[in-house]
Formats: structure tokens, sequence, C-alpha cells
């Protein structure tokens, strides 16, 4: 709905206010009072007006002076200004009325038909400049989702183009390596191609997961079920998982957690994809020799998890962008989509908790997550067993 049209009425005398106020009385109008020249300035600077009616023989400051100032101003310039007066109507006062500004000149007593004819136009114009101010806000509004849109498209065209398709030539080059003479090929052979082959069709899920759970995003929501669960069991589990990659690149994998028995609220598989995000980004970027641990402290009412390594590090001038969508702490080319710490983000924004970084190049990072924990009274569990969260 349009907001209501401004009317300034400007008289020094009560009466006068309240008479034009009754004759100009309307749904879709707000009806200001001003006693003086510079209450109505002050007025003016505080509210948009579609008409002002200005009492001509005004103490101090009258009516001209009003309009030739109002006139002066950006804000005000261009304000309809229509004066009244109870003088006489000679060429020289109305011309005068005319040069400072006005788009009319009325004498008492006034024509309350003709008033009410004028301050109809006035508003009318006012009500369609303003619909169609909201129309150009909303064509920005599309044209910037729109924007966004197609800037989607291409992302996932890009990540599509260079990721999947590289995921599609290993798997093809695996293939053929074993469709070649197979009996030649050892045992060895035969299970390195097959972990390999494995290991990229496992990246290329977790490619297309992060994918979708990019378009829910998008979509302005991300679904977690949250549930009661023991932080040592969902620490154990992501470790277990995570710890047969660390071993083969030579990491050291390690699990501290201080109350394993601890209860917090999360979703477990949206919980053990954050972890799953962090320690393969550890795994990624750490060299032979550094160490991964995953760590489980108690803080008043919540969990902190924290993933840190001795791996290289992050620029400081990149720790503000670490959480954004396709940002890749890669030097050496693309590595993933770069949605898994955006997606990591949201999931803990969607459990109502924070995430944060530490890092410092050449001496490791370290992320670090907080969870509600179920107090040992046994509290309900903030939130339900199916919840959508904005992200």
């Amino acid at each position: 709905m349009t907001d209501r049209s401004k009317i300034l009425l400007v008289d020094d005398i009560e009466e006068n206010l309240e008479a034009l106020e009754a004759l100009l009385r309307r749904e879709d109008a707000e009806i200001l009072f001003a006693r003086s020249g510079t209450e109505a300035l002050e007025l003016i600077l505080q509210h948009e007006f579609a008409l002002a009616f200005l009492d001509v023989q005004m103490p101090e400051m009258d009516g001209f002076e009003l309009a030739e100032l109002m006139r002066g101003a950006e804000r005000s310039k261009y304000i309809p200004i229509i004066f009244v007066t109870a003088g006489t109507g000679d060429a020289q006062r109305v011309f005068r009325g005319y040069e400072s500004g006005a788009v009319d000149f009325l004498l008492k007593p006034l024509d309350t038909h003709a008033v009410r004819h004028k301050a109809d136009t006035f508003i009318s114009l006012d009500q369609q400049r303003k619909r169609l101010a909201d129309q150009f806000r909303q064509l920005q509004q599309s044209e910037a989702q729109l924007r966004e849109a197609v800037q989607a498209r291409e992302d996932v065209l890009a990540v599509v183009s260079h990721d999947v398709r590289n995921f599609l030539q290993a798997i093809k080059s695996g293939v053929q390596l074993l469709s070649r003479r197979p009996e030649k090929l050892s045992e060895d052979v035969k299970a390195a191609i097959h972990s390999r082959l494995s290991s990229t069709v496992d990246l290329m899920s977790r490619v297309i997961a992060d994918l979708l759970d990019m378009t829910n995003i998008r979509n302005g929501h991300i679904a977690v079920s949250i549930k009661p669960e023991l932080v040592g069991k969902v620490a154990s589990e992501a470790a277990a998982v995570h710890e047969p990659l660390a071993e083969a690149k030579g990491i050291r994998l390690m699990l501290d957690c201080d109350n394993p028995n601890d209860v917090v609220h999360c979703d477990r598989e949206r919980i053990l994809q954050v972890l799953a995000n962090l320690l393969g980004n550890a795994i990624k970027f750490c060299r032979h020799g550094d160490t991964i641990g995953i760590a489980a402290r108690r803080c008043e009412d919540e969990v902190q998890i924290s993933v840190t390594d001795s791996g290289p590090g992050i620029d400081a001038k990149d720790l503000p962008l670490v959480f954004d969508a396709y940002w890749s702490g890669s030097r050496e080319g693309r590595h993933g989509t770069g949605l898994g710490l955006y997606i990591t983000k949201c999931i803990v924004d969607a459990h109502d908790t924070r995430i944060w970084i530490e890092s410092e190049v050449g001496r490791g990072t370290a992320v670090h997550f907080t969870l509600h924990r179920i107090d040992p009274a046994g509290s309900p569990p903030r939130g339900g067993t199916a919840v959508t969260e904005s992200c």
C-alpha cells in the first residue's frame, strides 16, 4: 500500500489552521501544522510534502519569504505551494507570489470546491510518483536478483566444467588402465586404481552435494534436524573417516575430547558435514609430517569444537574472505568448489551458534564452532526435530 501524502499548512492563526484542516481532511493524506515560517522549515527537514498552503501575512517571516527559502533548498524546491491570503488580490502581490514559486494564489473567503480540487490534483500526482518510485525499486530488486541468478548459473557451470570434468577424466583414465590387459596388472596395482576411482567418485559426490546445498542456500534456507547427540561420538566418527586419508599423506590426526559424554543439540549429519569440510581442508593443505587435531571443550552452556592444524596457514588479508562463497585459499589453481567453508558457516548459523577462524602464515590454522549443550538437569532441546533456518 502506498504511504499517505503529507500536506503542510502554515498560518500564525490557530482558527485558520483548523478550518483549512477540516476542509482538506481525507484518508490518503496526513496534515501537519506550522504556526511560523521557522516551524515550517523544521517540518520540511523531517517530512516529504505533496503540497503546502502558506498564509501570506505572518509576523517575522511572511509567506513570500518562506516560499523563497523553500525554493532555494534542494529538499523543498519542488513542493507545490499555494498561497492563501485575506488581503487584497492586487496584481503586484499576485505577481510576487508566482515569482516566489507558487502554483496558485487564493483569496479568502476560500472556494471550498476549488481548494479540494487543487488538493486532489496534487495528492493524486504525489501518489502516482510514489507508485512509480515503488515500481522502480522493485525493478531494481528484480534486476539485482536476475544478475545474481545469472552469476549463480555461471558459477555452477564453472564448477561443472572444471571440477566435474576433471573427476570424469580421472575415472576414465582408471577404467582404461583396468581394461588394458588386466591380467598383467598386479593385485596391488588393481587395488590402488580401485581406491583412486572410489576416492574420485566420493569427491565428485561431495561437489554435487555442495552445489545442491548452494541451491538451497540461495533460496534462503538450509534444513537441519535438531536432536540430542553425544559430542564425543560425533567427533570420533569424523576422525575415523578421515584418519586413513591423513595417514596416506603422512599427517598425524589426533582427537581430544574433555567430556565425550556431553550431549549437544545438533543435526548429526550436518555437523559431520561441517567436520568433513574442515578436516578435508586441513588434510588438503597440510604437508607430510604436519599434525591435525580435533578438540571438544565445554564452555558454559555450549561445547566448542575446534579443528586445528600445523599447516601453512592463511594470510591475514584473506581471513575476512574465508567464509565467502567460491573463495579458495589455494595459491596453485582451484582445489574444489570453494563452497565448503561457506556452506559450513551456513550450517552452523542454522544451529543458531557461531563459527570463527584463527590463522597465521607458517604456524597453522584453527577453526572453532560451538553447539548448544544440554545441561545435566535435562533441559528441553532448543528448536524442534525438523527445523529450517534462514542462512
